[in-house]
């Protein structure tokens, strides 16, 4: 008898494609499978992709106020509730995503259930994405590593777990190196005049800011540069934005689009069609110095060059390194303006059937398919 399966999130499921990479690589494994979820805007989550359906889903609904200490006291509310749904469910094997769902499932394997194993998908580096205390980033990254050392098996986006952040030494057959890539669907995103579709004037370029919006993702000159309206640029602003005044002020504005969330695919058609895709993140954070942003991915894999900022050590050595877009300084509105200069007037060409080929032969997720397949079946079976 197969066992009972629980993926663990601390936002919407589909939030990232890090649950689609898993499925699509393993579904055969996981016939009886359970999502549990926390809804943090308090409104359940419905989407019309059907790779989802026929997936149990139960959620948690308290709505969790961003940057308060009442998100503190709820994140401890939805691990007791997460603890207590994982006990009435039984499973044999848990998937947790990020650290808010790591410690639940390994109380729930080392206090109720050794039998069970599980996997812990950080996707991020916690104890670095914020800009704390030093000692509050120890005691974090600490906690982080424990985690991973009692976990059955650990999934990492890269290799930063070695080079920065890991406290103990990790046997090789126990992870599973993921980078957060996609699988290429660039023959299945639509053709249509992007132009048309959101009533953009004829010949300005485009820029996209699609995903999760915050103060260090380049907020600061984001409003800058939009409330200068340079000539022929428009930018659409699609995702996560959780301070109800941003989104006021986008909307507000006549050379922005406002999308709220789009499905996935949308969004890469957006970037297709964009000139470039900003992944401006403050670096004052470790894991945005360090860390490849998905959406460097996508990028990539729809063809269009990025701009990043400098001091994103990692992946501006390889957007340098193979011509893969531009970096200004981070917050930096007058080279921000300067490179936009070269897109207009096409000084500067990235080759984007290049892009593409390198996305193609170093992360397409159809290159690491079958090993996370059987990096889960060894677990399972």
């Amino acid at each position: 008898m197969a066992a009972r399966v629980l993926f663990l999130y601390p936002h919407d499921y589909d939030a990232t494609t890090a649950t689609r990479r898993v499925l699509e690589a393993g579904r055969d494994l996981f016939p009886e499978l359970k999502f549990l979820y926390w809804a943090r805007n308090g409104v359940p989550r419905e989407t019309k992709d059907s790779f989802y359906d026929g997936i149990q889903k139960e959620v948690f609904l308290k709505v969790a106020p961003p940057r308060s200490l009442k998100v503190v006291w709820i994140t401890l509310i939805y691990q007791v509730w997460l603890l207590r749904k994982i006990i009435a469910y039984k499973p044999g094997f848990i998937s947790a995503f990020y650290f808010y769902t790591a410690l639940p499932a390994l109380v729930y394997k080392y206090i109720f259930n050794r039998r069970c194993k599980v996997v812990y998908d950080p996707r991020d580096y916690f104890a670095v994405c914020y800009i704390v205390h030093p000692a509050i980033t120890w005691v974090l990254r600490l906690f982080d590593n424990i985690f991973m050392r009692l976990a059955n098996q650990v999934v990492f986006p890269d290799k930063q777990f070695f080079t920065y952040y890991g406290m103990f030494k990790m046997p090789q057959e126990k992870y599973f190196i993921l980078p957060n890539s996609t699988e290429d669907c660039y023959d299945e995103l639509i053709n249509a005049d992007i132009h048309a579709a959101y009533n953009i004037p004829q010949g300005s370029i485009i820029i996209p800011l699609i995903g999760y919006f915050s103060e260090t993702r380049g907020k600061e000159l984001f409003f800058k540069v939009i409330n200068m309206k340079p000539e022929g640029v428009h930018f659409i602003v699609a995702g996560a934005i959780r301070d109800p005044s941003d989104e006021a002020f986008f909307k507000s504005q006549s050379n922005v689009t406002f999308l709220d969330k789009i499905p996935y695919r949308k969004a890469l058609w957006i970037m297709r069609e964009s000139t470039f895709v900003p992944l401006l993140y403050d670096a004052a954070s470790l894991n945005n110095k360090y860390a490849i942003p998905t959406k460097f991915y996508d990028s990539l894999m729809v063809g269009t060059p990025v701009m990043v900022s400098f001091e994103q050590e990692d992946v501006y050595n390889l957007v340098a390194t193979f011509k893969l877009g531009l970096g200004i300084a981070y917050n930096n509105v007058d080279q921000f303006l300067q490179n936009l200069i070269i897109f207009r007037q096409n000084t500067q060409v990235f080759n984007r059937s290049n892009l593409r080929t390198h996305f193609l032969s170093t992360y397409d997720f159809s290159l690491f398919k079958q090993g996370l397949h059987d990096f889960y079946k060894k677990l399972i079976h």
